[in-house]
């Protein structure tokens, strides 16, 4: 589980190296769920301008949340430093093969440059998230760090040891 309020670090996603260069805090407030990433990277790699643009494909923080703890169906949240949302529901049935249905973002994010990186905040209401269960809740936090050759690095929170995030088991 997450305990609330402790910054934690990503680590590289494939081998579960530890790494230092983005770190996640989640709040929970009265009325919604509060993540905030902090990167430390001042080379950022960011094209998308719209909502819901497959902002995935260049530097972005994604939270992957099952508000109920069913593993198989949960959203995900993805935010690029210049403050572009993506919003979908994702049924991953067999825990390997996600199938998404982009819809309005129904969560707010603000992203602002820092002196090393940018920071991000995600806002998700509870409203937003039906059958919001706090005892059952399950949740993965990530960074895709796109590279000027091409190349894009894979964190999270707790490391899938894979080449994707979409796999719900590794939840906390």
């Amino acid at each position: 589980m997450v305990d609330a309020g402790k910054w934690y670090f990503l680590k590289e996603n494939v081998s579960g190296r530890e790494d230092e260069g983005c770190r996640v805090r989640m709040d929970v407030g009265a009325d919604a769920l509060v993540f905030c990433f902090e990167v430390s990277d001042t080379a950022i790699v960011s094209r998308f301008a719209h909502d819901n643009e497959d902002i995935w494909q260049d530097d972005a923080v994604e939270v992957f949340i099952s508000p109920n703890g069913d593993r198989k169906n949960y959203l995900e949240l993805e935010v690029s430093p210049y403050g572009v949302r993506f919003f979908g529901e994702v049924s991953n049935e067999d825990g390997k093969t996600p199938k998404l249905k982009k819809i309005a973002p129904e969560f707010s994010a603000r992203a602002m440059e820092t002196e090393g990186g940018y920071r991000v905040v995600i806002s998700i209401p509870y409203t937003s998230m039906k059958g919001y269960d706090a005892d059952k809740c399950v949740l993965n936090a990530f960074r895709l760090d796109k590279k000027a050759d091409g190349r894009q690095l894979l964190y999270a929170l707790n490391p899938t040891l894979c080449e994707s995030f979409h796999r719900p088991a590794y939840f906390v």
